[in-house]
């Protein structure tokens, strides 16, 4: 656990760190070093399936749909779609004249392969797809789709997998792709070295036309201070999850720029394991309480620099926000008043479980921060900091009938493709995020995701949220705003998207 001394003094390091003059690249070089938070868990696109294995694969692999800089929908690998007027049947016409890296042509037998090993492969792909009944090629370059019922989250996600070379792949065998994997992207997977850092490079017969950056590493680190300083030294050139106490250092600097983006996921939350009726936070009156614990205001403002949002649940744009929703407000004194009622009133011992990643920004102060409320209301918390896949593994075990699970975890509330999908990963029973069970919410999430009207999905998912609410299995602290640092030779202009520190190469020209 981080002690207090020990953040400030890595602020004051960062502090010193910007004082540092920056390294210059040689003129004409077209090479780009990206230092981000966290390591893939996979480089094999098709079986991707958590945020950092997007971070990377999305430059060498691509959807079908794509989204602009803005989040809006674009062609990708399929040109053009079209859906049947009952939501049910959604044709795909493909880009004809696309290669792989692997000089393989991008044919409509490699989206059914791809979407059938994702399938099998990713959890996150095999929720996408729990709609589609059956896929099925027209012809070599028509693909179509068959709902069991109309699925309004489908085409927003991008037709749920990256495209993988069936050829290839059949070629090679599983093995040897996981190692050296094949897209359609503007960049080719060059090299992964495990820890360190993953290569790639251009590809010149990309058919949306050449992209600026020639060559670029993605660097592997997960050190706050040490991002911040391979920033300030000139060994990259851009950095993902900025820590916030070193945003406004950057600002007044004339030599990077600084691109924020809000994004609104995740929402950082407490989540409860409630499946073992032992645990004190198995009675909705304690994790209430705990709800109100907290001052959430004044970790955003005091600890997290005022730089993250801060919602009630979804965003105002999306569809099913309400106005009248508010965030539990800080309240100690009901929170010892509902302790006592559910018969906790000296409190007890808990873990609280989060993520020690450079993914999330400040998580360390976070936590101790929460923990220090926790303790005001009695709740003696023990802080239990883990790397990713263990802490992953820790929320997994969440679910099961014995676990005594509490964390601060990276949770989705708002900010998704649309309200249904959020709650189809983290709210719903054996979603693949998901480690909360309510079967009137499976009910009514799955009519709302099947509702394409928007007014009355509206209406089903403001009672999705209120149950929630009602019921917290979750409560958010805050909601993430990505921060993005660049060198000044070059501008970056961030995807909008569900993934909070993507990094689309393409994005990126230089000055």
């Amino acid at each position: 656990m981080h002690t207090r001394r020990e953040f400030l003094m890595s602020t004051a390091a960062a502090g010193a760190l910007l004082a540092m003059p920056q390294a210059t690249n040689a003129a004409g070089d077209r090479s780009l070093n990206v230092a981000i938070g966290d390591e893939p868990t996979t480089i094999d696109q098709s079986i991707a399936w958590t945020g950092v294995d997007y971070t990377t694969a999305e430059n060498y692999a691509e959807y079908l749909i794509q989204r602009s800089p803005a989040g809006e929908l674009v062609p990708g690998l399929a040109e053009r779609w079209t859906l049947s007027s009952d939501g049910k049947t959604l044709d795909l016409f493909l880009r004809r004249g696309v290669k792989f890296h692997s000089g393989d042509d991008f044919t409509a037998q490699d989206v059914i392969f791809s979407f059938e090993r994702g399938r099998a492969k990713s959890s996150t792909v095999k929720s996408r797809l729990s709609s589609v009944a059956k896929i099925g090629a027209v012809d070599t370059h028509q693909v179509r789709v068959e709902f069991s019922k109309p699925d309004v989250t489908f085409v927003p996600n991008r037709c749920a997998a990256m495209i993988s070379s069936k050829s290839y792949f059949e070629r090679v065998g599983e093995a040897e792709f996981g190692k050296k994997p094949s897209g359609t992207g503007p960049f080719r997977f060059t090299e992964y070295k495990p820890g360190e850092y993953l290569d790639v490079e251009r590809f010149d017969g990309y058919w949306g036309g050449p992209v600026q950056v020639e060559k670029a590493r993605f660097s592997f680190v997960a050190e706050e201070t040490t991002r911040v300083a391979k920033m300030q030294a000139g060994e990259a050139d851009l950095i993902t999850s900025c820590p916030y106490f070193a945003v406004k250092g950057f600002e007044g600097n004339s030599s990077y720029n600084v691109v924020k983006l809000s994004l609104y996921h995740p929402t950082m939350s407490i989540v409860f394991g409630t499946q073992n009726p032992k645990v004190p936070w198995a009675d909705k009156r304690v994790r209430r309480a705990m709800a109100h614990a907290i001052d959430c205001d004044a970790i955003i403002k005091g600890v997290l620099f005022g730089i993250p949002d801060r919602l009630a649940f979804l965003a105002p744009y999306e569809v099913g926000y309400d106005a009248d929703l508010k965030p539990f407000a800080y309240d100690p004194a009901t929170a010892k008043k509902l302790l006592a009622e559910a018969g906790y009133a000296d409190g007890f011992p808990m873990k609280l479980s989060y993520a020690v990643t450079g993914r999330v920004q400040m998580n360390n102060q976070v936590a101790e921060a929460i923990a220090s409320y926790f303790e005001a209301v009695g709740i003696k918390t023990q802080l239990a900091g883990e790397e990713w896949g263990a802490y992953r593994n820790a929320y997994n075990a969440g679910k099961e009938p014995g676990a005594q699970y509490v964390g601060l975890f990276t949770h989705g509330r708002a900010g998704a493709v649309d309200p249904t999908y959020n709650f189809s990963l983290f709210f719903q029973t054996g979603g693949p995020i998901s480690i909360y069970s309510n079967p009137k919410l499976d009910e009514l999430n799955a009519r709302a995701k099947a509702t394409a009207d928007n007014a009355e999905r509206a209406e089903l998912v403001k009672q999705l949220v209120r149950m929630v609410q009602d019921e917290v299995p979750s409560f958010p602290v805050y909601n993430n705003v990505a921060v993005y640092i660049t060198s000044k030779r070059i501008k970056f202009t961030p995807t909008k998207n569900f993934n909070f520190d993507l990094v689309q190469l393409k994005d990126v020209t230089f000055v």
